[in-house]
């Protein structure tokens, strides 16, 4: 039976662009979110003092919805909770969203209609009351994202740390600044949020120390304080510089003949951020070369950052916290650091709890890594989608073109392989991934850093085409994302004539070859 009814958890970005993919595909559309408003990570409740975007303006908007022009360069937070809020507006997603209900059960319906009952918790009206409710839909997309599980290590201590009048936060909770005037904070982490926190609270506090166990590269808004990091960082032509796991054309030529090109590449830029940000004086050189470093977690070093470094201004100390005294932490080396606040900067883990437990374990395995196919679905598990499951360095576009190729699959106007080729080739990316790319990639959840590569793939396998030729292909691999130049993929698909799914000829003639 044709599917109408269409669950989408989550209201992040992820979630607003697959409800506007699929309203305007004509579904019926119900998003649940937990929190009182919609903006995901942006979300007012869950975004720490000072946060702005990792990436300039232009290239975190959606294809066919551009950021003011007003906008800095590097919009604030709650700019872009005003932006997402103005395109769920826009396109009619508002009054979709049922907000503060909580996803409890993901359960596969028996009988002739397939799809899922959906558990949902929420507050009845008005009141403190709790109640739970079920509801059938054919289809569910997955959108509750990468990053909505605050991870904080379990340490010995905590709660006499805390009864003593010690504050322990995770970096979401840290919305109000006032908290740390003339007090002593120690930071935990060396990703974005832990740095980011830390140099802002430099200046307001009697004390700041950054515990850390790896450094790490980070990387500057302005190449030697000139050339924006979008033309260095957010382009195919910088993407070519580490091996695709399937080289062809160029790429094979850059990654076989052109290997010194390639070291001299990955070098020339290590010895400019070590000169820009003064690496080597700091004592702050990452652990690890560049080119092993790229991933999802990379970020852009805070404005001030590594002069509080230098300073002394900004105490770090690379080691691992042990336990909690009364007084502050005790590292694993034995040292004792006072603090009257602890802020974890520690990141997020991954889960589907609500899923029914057999596709659970199907798609996550002991060590916590999601299994999908080109990060959207399961074979195995009819019926349900992934989106923002291919985080990236613009995961608003690659989370857009996956609830287009989504669509297409729902539609039927995929020809994928075999479900044993799929499988296969889950296989293969799986090992990949965890012998050739360096860690931290979001328990696969992070297409980075072929960011680009994984768009392609998904605009061959809708059948479209996507590349300029001559010099426009030349300047379509030399500048940034342009979010707006996907608009035409979305023309193609609702233009083209797609062949009957009964047609095995045609079908046959079209499929990919994987």
């Amino acid at each position: 039976m044709a599917i109408q009814h269409i669950c989408i958890i989550g209201a992040g970005i992820s979630g607003l662009v697959a409800a506007k993919t699929f309203i305007e595909e004509g579904y019926e559309v119900t998003v649940f979110e937990k929190q009182k408003g919609l903006g995901g990570v942006w979300e007012g409740s869950r975004t720490y003092v000072g946060l702005t975007t990792q990436n300039p303006r232009d290239t975190y908007a959606f294809s066919d919805y551009p950021m003011p022009a007003s906008y800095p360069e590097w919009p604030t937070a709650e700019q872009m909770r005003n932006y997402l809020e103005s395109y769920a507006q826009h396109f009619g997603i508002v009054e979709k969203i049922r907000f503060q209900a909580e996803i409890t059960q993901l359960k596969r319906k028996t009988g002739i209609r397939p799809g899922w009952i959906v558990g949902v918790k929420s507050e009845e009206n008005g009141t403190n009351k709790t109640k739970h409710e079920q509801h059938e839909f054919d289809f569910v997309l997955v959108c509750n994202g990468l990053f909505n599980l605050p991870k904080i290590p379990l340490l010995p201590g905590k709660e006499d740390f805390i009864a003593s009048g010690g504050k322990v936060l995770h970096s979401t909770e840290f919305n109000d600044s006032s908290i740390l005037k003339d007090q002593r904070i120690i930071v935990v982490g060396f990703g974005r949020s832990a740095t980011d926190i830390a140099n802002y609270a430099v200046p307001l506090v009697k004390e700041c120390t950054l515990v850390f166990r790896h450094t790490l590269w980070k990387f500057p808004r302005f190449f030697l304080g000139l050339v924006n990091l979008k033309y260095i960082l957010l382009t195919r032509f910088a993407e070519a510089w580490l091996p695709y796991r399937q080289l062809r054309g160029m790429e094979w030529v850059l990654h076989t003949l052109g290997k010194p090109l390639v070291w001299t590449f990955w070098k020339t830029n290590e010895i400019l951020l070590r000169l820009q940000f003064g690496l080597d004086t700091c004592g702050m050189l990452p652990d690890k070369p560049l080119h092993k470093s790229v991933n999802c977690s990379s970020a852009i070093a805070a404005t001030s950052f590594y002069k509080y470094l230098s300073s002394g201004k900004l105490k770090a100390k690379k080691a691992a916290i042990a336990r909690f005294l009364t007084h502050g932490v005790e590292l694993e080396n034995g040292e004792q650091l006072h603090a009257d606040i602890v802020i974890f900067g520690t990141g997020f883990r991954q889960d589907v709890p609500f899923l029914e437990e057999k596709y659970r374990q199907m798609l996550i395995d002991d060590q916590g890594y999601f299994h999908l196919y080109r990060n959207l679905i399961h074979p195995d598990i009819p019926e349900i989608g992934f989106v923002g499951y291919n985080s990236s360095f613009f995961c608003q576009l690659t989370s857009e073109v996956g609830s287009w190729w989504l669509a297409e699959y729902v539609k039927g106007n995929l020809v994928l392989p075999s479900h044993t080729e799929m499988l296969q080739d889950m296989d293969a990316e799986f090992h990949w991934r965890q012998t050739k790319l360096p860690p931290g990639g979001g328990s696969g959840g992070c297409i980075s850093p072929f960011n680009f590569h994984h768009l392609e793939q998904l605009i061959q396998d809708m059948g479209v085409r996507n590349h300029q030729k001559g010099w426009q292909r030349v300047a379509e691999v030399m500048m940034p994302v342009n979010p707006s130049a996907y608009k035409h993929i979305r023309q193609q698909l609702r233009g083209k004539r797609l062949p009957s799914a009964n047609n095995s000829e045609t079908v046959k003639s079209l499929k990919v070859n994987y």
